[in-house]
């Protein structure tokens, strides 16, 4: 395990052998959370063109909480898709986060708790859905496009004699 890196102060991060070792459910890595602590991983994925997309995992000792440290809203809000002002988007949002057992937001973040024994499940469900929330970036734009193409070619059969 590496000490602090950027943007993860207080957490330990870990190193891509440890984060592999989690994933697998390899015991001695499990049992790093089998007593209260904080652990960072770089998942391997980036938010486009603002870093990498960081897990976060507070253990008690029993109960991990796994989050994204609230840097997905804030990547959301960075690309013009704030939840607060965009009722589709929210609505998306709060939907595929609900679909997902025990998922949860709240105090900016996504989060999703489970047991020790849970993590290499859960950490696989929960990147999964951070990256389907930024897909929506993409999702969105698309639709747009789309919507302006059938209104070009509605303007153009209605200008075509």
């Amino acid at each position: 395990m590496e000490r602090d890196a950027e943007g993860t102060e207080g957490y330990r991060r870990l190193t891509e052998a440890g984060w592999c070792a989690l994933q697998t459910g390899q015991s001695e890595a499990l049992n790093w959370l089998r007593r209260p602590e904080r652990l960072a991983a770089d998942t391997g994925f980036v938010y486009p063109s603002k870093g990498p997309v960081i897990l976060f995992m507070d253990s008690d000792g029993g109960l991990v909480r796994l989050s994204e440290g609230g840097r997905l809203l804030k990547y959301l809000e960075t690309q013009g898709l704030d939840l607060s002002l965009d009722q589709i988007l929210s609505r998306t949002v709060f939907h595929a986060v609900r679909e997902v057992e025990g998922m949860a937001m709240g105090n900016g973040m996504l989060y999703l708790d489970g047991s020790v024994d849970e993590l290499p499940a859960n950490a696989r469900r929960f990147v999964q859905l951070v990256l389907e929330i930024v897909g929506l970036r993409h999702a969105k734009y698309k639709d747009a496009l789309v919507h302006l193409s059938r209104g070009q070619d509605a303007l153009t059969s209605h200008l075509t004699p």
